[in-house]
């Protein structure tokens, strides 16, 4: 009974495996590869295909028709040695009565085996295995994708190379003693661009290139050493998100263990919104956005009017220009840049709307232009104040009030109501330029500084003076006016030869650099103190930096830095600048006078970067770098709560400006804001209205509030540009 069990347990047994080998489909019998494809007879060749058969007698294989010994067999590859009898010709492969053919293999001495490693970028270093690498008619000659490689090193059965630049993917060959070899295919790793170039935690990052894996998990993607995540892959791009913890830095891929640097990425501050305008109008209208951290490329900038998408018209790193969306309501205004967001100010749907002032700034007395939309054409029915304060309104349209700035005015927004209806303007700035202080007998050499209580003293030849914070008058603070010397003391008892600069530190002393080849200390009570004598380098020009320490600037020989407890100096950077410059975390700022350039220098590098201008290409264009033009940029001052570096053009006898980190320049005050060269002259007013003449060497500095001094000789005053 138990025999008869076995046998039927048998027979179901291979009546279902013959049932699975009837349903079975086999997959069409074809040779991809074979490598190597040449050698001597009983070299180990490995066959990769499909329809072969993991069972050795299943499997045929012939080199030129003569039959090879199968040393091991799957479904997808065949490990045979090259018969000792066959001949250069192609290799055959047959299972169940069909054969296919694959390429020649060629019987001699020079064969290629492996190379390892098989990626990498230009310059990687390869080890190619094999055997016949000796040549007697000369050396081995390598190529990657046609492209000749450096051999570095040989024997008979290796050789090194370094990968050729430009060589790209494709089949690694060896030529010996005229013989040749075609081996593995190498893959080239290269990042040619990666966008966008900016942006923070979570900003979406496409690298584009080759030589990458189609398997995402395949490729390791760094930003400055710091892994991102990659979310999508092909042999030519990669989608990454950059992690919370991003840092500027070059963007690498490591395949394989083989590591490729591309183009750096910086990270950005996240976007900010300082205004929109209108805050209020039609759908349709068009709405300006102000603020900072935007990309100038419109396909990076994101704008939604609650929730709704808004079309950009136009796009810089500090505006933005959209239509409100058809079907939006009031709601909060969102931009999205390169993944990071910010939420702005409301958009109110309604007919009335503030969209411009021009001038948008001024002092009590300018006449403004209000325009915007859906205004009483009766100047009486338009009710307009600022910061509670009146704001007389003489003629009236739909679109446009003509004002009159009050006494009293302050910065702030001002509000409209017009009917039921109520509209917030943009910000109007009580800002402008007015002379400070007006002195006939300013001349020669020149110096400003400021301290903390607002006191404001300049120097002319061999004295300085002191103006209190009203401008109301001056009195000499140390030296003498007609007599110079080198005495140290108090007040007019003190000689200096003549004054190079003056600057202030934290503790309201004054610096004062003389023709004495020293640099001389001022405490608050007017007491001439030693600080550094015997200077190798005469100090021309002087300089407070965002650590407190004092700087100065030489003819020839560079700039360089006083450490404020050890009276240690170090050097700074290499030009020379005999005018005020700015120090922000060891780096030197300064204006390349001739060359209508704006430089930061390094010294930990010891490099040089333009931020502003073209070389020897003068004009007067604002924008980012590549694209802004200066006409001869000096004296420069730094502004740590906007980050921003003001400078004086003299060759567009205006103060410009540079917004970091994007290195934006604009344009502050000065010429009327005509972007007219060599417009001067002497006008008060609001910063579309002032006139100077100065020298672009000529002395400047900056309040604690922000307001900027700038002293003219051809003047004879120090005009004040107040920002708030």
């Amino acid at each position: 009974m138990k025999h008869a069990l076995y046998l039927l347990v048998a027979v179901l047994l291979l009546g279902a495996c013959r049932r699975d080998d009837k349903n079975k489909v086999d997959a069409t019998l074809r040779v991809n590869s074979f490598l190597p494809g040449s050698g001597n007879p009983g070299t180990v060749v490995t066959i990769h295909g499909t329809g072969f058969r993991g069972n050795f007698p299943d499997n045929n294989v012939t080199f030129n028709g003569k039959g090879a010994r199968i040393m091991d067999a799957t479904d997808t590859t065949l490990i045979v040695a090259a018969p000792d009898s066959g001949s250069t010709g192609p290799i055959a492969v047959t299972v169940a009565g069909k054969t296919v053919t694959g390429e020649t293999y060629t019987y001699q001495a020079l064969s290629v085996h492996a190379i390892s490693p098989s990626n990498g970028p230009a310059g990687t270093t390869v080890t190619i295995t094999g055997a016949g690498f000796t040549g007697t008619a000369g050396p081995a000659v390598v190529t990657v994708n046609g492209q000749k490689a450096i051999v570095t090193n040989a024997n008979d059965t290796t050789l090194v190379i370094t990968v050729p630049a430009g060589a790209g993917s494709g089949a690694l060959t060896v030529d010996v003693n005229g013989q040749h070899a075609s081996g593995p295919q190498f893959t080239s790793q290269l990042i040619s661009k990666i966008k966008p170039v900016t942006g923070g935690p979570g900003t979406t990052i496409t690298l584009t290139g080759e030589g990458f894996s189609t398997h995402a998990g395949d490729n390791v993607v760094a930003i400055n050493g710091i892994t991102s995540k990659v979310v999508s892959a092909t042999a030519t791009s990669l989608v990454i998100t950059a992690g919370s913890d991003v840092q500027t830095g070059p963007v690498s891929v490591t395949i394989n263990g083989q590591k490729t640097s591309g183009p750096v990425f910086t990270k950005v501050p996240v976007p900010v919104v300082s205004q929109i305008a209108p805050m209020s109008g039609p759908v349709g209208s068009k709405l300006t956005i102000t603020g900072n951290n935007f990309s100038a490329l419109t396909d990076e900038d994101a704008i939604t009017v609650n929730g709704v998408p808004a079309t950009l018209l136009s796009a810089s790193g500090q505006q933005l220009q959209v239509t409100v969306p058809a079907g939006t309501t009031s709601g909060a205004v969102k931009v999205v840049v390169n993944g990071q967001s910010v939420t702005g100010p409301v958009f109110t749907v309604q007919s009335l709307g503030i969209i411009s002032l021009l001038p948008d700034n001024g002092l009590a007395g300018a006449v403004v232009t209000v325009k915007g939309t859906g205004f009483d054409p009766n100047p009486a029915n338009n009710q307009l104040t600022l910061n509670g304060i009146p704001v007389p309104i003489s003629a009236a349209t739909d679109s446009t009030l003509t004002v009159t700035m009050p006494n009293g005015t302050a910065t702030g927004n001002m509000q409209l109501s017009t009917g039921s209806l109520h509209a917030q303007s943009p910000l109007f700035r009580h800002a402008g330029v007015k002379t400070f202080f007006a002195d006939p007998t300013i001349t020669g050499y020149t110096g400003l500084a400021i301290d903390s209580k607002g006191n404001v003293y300049y120097a002319s030849n061999f004295v300085i003076y002191k103006v209190p914070p009203d401008g109301s008058g001056k009195t000499i603070f140390a030296g003498s006016e007609t007599e110079q010397g080198n005495t140290n003391g108090n007040g007019t008892t003190a000689r200096f030869s003549y004054i190079f600069g003056i600057t202030a530190d934290a503790q309201d002393n004054i610096y004062v650099a003389d023709n004495n080849n020293a640099i001389r200390k001022i405490t608050p009570d007017g007491t001439v103190v030693p600080y550094l004598n015997n200077m190798s380098n005469t100090a021309k020009s002087l300089s407070m930096d965002d650590r407190n320490n004092v700087c100065f600037g030489t003819d020839y020989s560079g700039t360089y830095k006083i450490d404020a407890k050890t009276l240690a100096v170090t050097q700074l950077s290499f030009t020379g600048v005999t005018y005020p410059f700015v120090v922000i975390n060891n780096i030197a700022y300064y204006g390349g006078t001739d060359a209508a350039q704006y430089y930061a220098f390094d010294m930990s590098i010891r490099s040089r970067t333009t931020l502003a201008g073209n070389n020897y290409d003068g004009g007067w264009v604002d924008g980012l770098p590549g694209t802004s033009r200066l006409g001869n940029p000096g004296s420069s001052v730094y502004n740590p709560a906007s980050n921003t570096i003001y400078f004086l053009d003299g060759g567009n006898f205006a103060v410009r400006s540079i917004t970091l980190p994007t290195n934006n320049t604009g344009s502050l005050t000065g010429g009327k804001l005509s972007y007219q060269q060599y417009k001067y002259g002497y006008a008060d007013g609001g910063l579309g209205d002032a006139l100077f003449n100065f020298s672009q060497t000529g002395p400047m500095a900056i309040d604690k509030n922000g307001n900027i001094y700038v002293l003219e000789v051809n003047n004879h005053a120090i005009r004040e540009i107040f920002l708030q």
